[in-house]
């Protein structure tokens, strides 16, 4: 027995009503109808949702931030220093390019 047969019979039993099984399937019918055409007679297929687009926004960051690993090269600190006998240097790590980590893709 489908969902919509179940509520419709259900519900005349409830208020009394006496009815044929083909009256019932013709009430399905029009109740299947309906519910498949709601989102269209209110609009809501028409509107844009706004959040959709953020909502797609995040779930991509989300994605990025999860594939994210410490640099091996600068060890998560960004940047590489250099020594030499009476100096020494720093820069920006080549690798994650001063981030301190890399994305897994």
């Amino acid at each position: 027995m489908n969902y919509w047969n179940e509520c419709i019979s259900e519900a005349f039993d409830d208020a009394k009503i006496i009815a044929t099984k083909e009256q019932i399937e013709t009430v399905v019918s029009w109740v299947e109808g309906a519910h498949e055409n709601y989102g269209m007679a209110h609009g809501h297929d028409c509107i844009p949702n706004p959040l959709q687009g953020e909502n797609e926004d995040l779930k991509r960051k989300l994605s990025r931030e999860q594939n994210k690993e410490i640099c091996a090269k600068c060890k998560g600190k960004g940047h590489l220093t250099t020594q030499g006998p009476c100096h020494s240097s720093e820069s920006s790590c080549y690798v994650c390019r001063g981030e301190g980590y890399i994305y897994r893709d």
